[in-house]
């Protein structure tokens, strides 16, 4: 009885793990990435004005970290994470550098 409880608690761990990975790592994050150009922009107090001199990111199964150069204005970071690991709708903060 115990071993059929464990085995189906360790199957749900891996499946929300599976879950977890494929909806923060590999599903498609254009609207994450335009949400955070936009806080980014408005951060850097330039708008549609400022170009990109260089963009760099990463994902993570916890959160999203996208580093913008703006010229002239200089480098924001935007973290975005989820409400809960696995669900709810991103929140994103910048940080101006």
């Amino acid at each position: 009885m115990w071993q059929r409880v464990t085995w189906a608690i360790v199957i749900g761990l891996l499946v929300l793990v599976a879950w977890t990975a494929y909806r923060n790592v590999f599903a498609d994050d254009s609207a994450v990435r335009a949400r955070a150009e936009r806080l980014a922009r408005d951060t850097a107090g330039c708008g549609a004005s400022c170009t990109f001199a260089r963009l760099e990111g990463s994902r993570g199964i916890i959160s999203e970290t996208i580093t913008y150069t703006l010229h002239p204005t200089g480098t924001v970071t935007v973290t975005c994470r989820r409400a809960y690991i696995a669900f709810g709708d991103y929140a994103c903060t910048a940080a101006k550098r």
